[in-house]
């Protein structure tokens, strides 16, 4: 039992499939469930995996660059802030524009923390970008197919409420859903293709076991986008799949974990990471209390959207400081 229960919580697959398995089951039973639940994804993430992932970043950024002392780590951390500045900039001048960037750019970062995770990075350009571009395509391009107003609601909230300063000006553009829709429709056909891909350049590489695992998962992830609410999907998909993937690999990483806890047990790493996300999740705090406001007050939905635009503030500079992460060189991971 005890081995079964470090398999779940160690692996690289077990636990996202156990939460991927738990969104297509409540959608297939019971689509209005997916609904009442939508933002809770969103609101645990707070808490764990989610937040905390990225707002490791700060420790992250600090390590990689070997630096010590506040004023020199707040210096180091200048461009990162640099970039929420910019990122917030075009959600206010061009919300359209910036969510139509925002929806690439997830498309990648999930994926490449995927392919990391599961290895394909390893297999060769077509194994690792196939299954980076086919995972971010069969979980987002899905949901809009499915779901396009759901789905475009809380990006619309975010867009209305930033840009209010320009008065409906004529530059606030807005991307027609129907257009939109359509476009979605050649992703979800574009991800299946290139997740077939994927899986045939890993099983032409010898690892036809886990690129038969990589359609499973392919496929957990495009039923649930298209039977569950949009929110809930993508929501299920960030807690328990994405933010849980690079928690994992944070933790075993020694030089962001660093001596003593480099030689404590993966759980302990694990916690590790979230601790080590406190100071900046104490400075997000502040900053998430009036974007919640904006939303329409301290309800679980109004949570999930300002989780979202803050999202769409963090995760190119995110994005491109795990660019910089070494290779995992702690078990389970190395």
């Amino acid at each position: 039992m005890a081995k079964a229960g470090r398999i779940i919580f160690v692996g690289a697959r077990a636990w996202p499939w156990c939460v991927l398995g738990f969104g297509v089951l409540a959608a297939c039973f019971d689509p209005a469930f997916t609904t009442d639940l939508a933002p809770w994804p969103f609101v645990v993430a707070l808490l764990f995996f989610g937040m905390a992932h990225g707002c490791a970043d700060w420790v992250v950024s600090a390590r990689l660059s070997g630096r010590v002392g506040l004023w020199s780590k707040i210096s180091g951390f200048t461009g990162y802030l640099c970039q929420m500045l910019a990122c917030l900039a075009l959600m206010a001048i061009l919300p359209g524009v910036a969510t139509l960037l925002f929806f690439a750019l997830t498309i990648i970062h999930f994926g490449m923390a995927d392919a990391t995770a599961v290895g394909a990075d390893k297999d060769g350009f077509v194994a690792r970008w196939g299954l980076v571009l086919g995972r971010g395509m069969l979980l987002l391009s899905t949901a809009i197919a499915a779901h396009p107003v759901v789905a475009w609601a809380p990006f619309e909230q975010i867009g209305i409420a930033l840009s209010a300063w320009q008065h409906g000006a004529p530059s606030v553009w807005m991307p027609a859903l129907e257009p939109m829709r359509q476009c979605a429709l050649i992703g979800v056909g574009a991800g299946v293709a290139l997740a077939l891909a994927s899986a045939f350049a890993r099983t032409h590489r010898g690892h036809a076991r886990a690129a038969v695992a990589d359609l499973i998962e392919h496929a957990l992830v495009a039923t649930m986008a298209a039977l569950a609410d949009p929110l809930f999907a993508v929501g299920i998909f960030f807690l328990g799949v994405h933010a849980f993937r690079h928690t994992r690999r944070l933790a075993c990483t020694s030089v962001v974990i660093s001596v003593p806890f480099t030689r404590s047990g993966f759980l302990v790493r694990l916690a590790r990471v979230h601790v080590i996300s406190l100071p900046l999740l104490w400075a997000t705090i502040p900053c998430m209390i009036p974007l919640c406001l904006l939303f329409g007050g301290l309800s679980a939905y109004s949570l999930a959207v300002a989780s979202i635009a803050f999202y769409m503030i963090t995760t190119l500079p995110h994005h491109l400081l795990g660019l910089r992460l070494p290779s995992a060189d702690l078990s389970p991971a190395a």
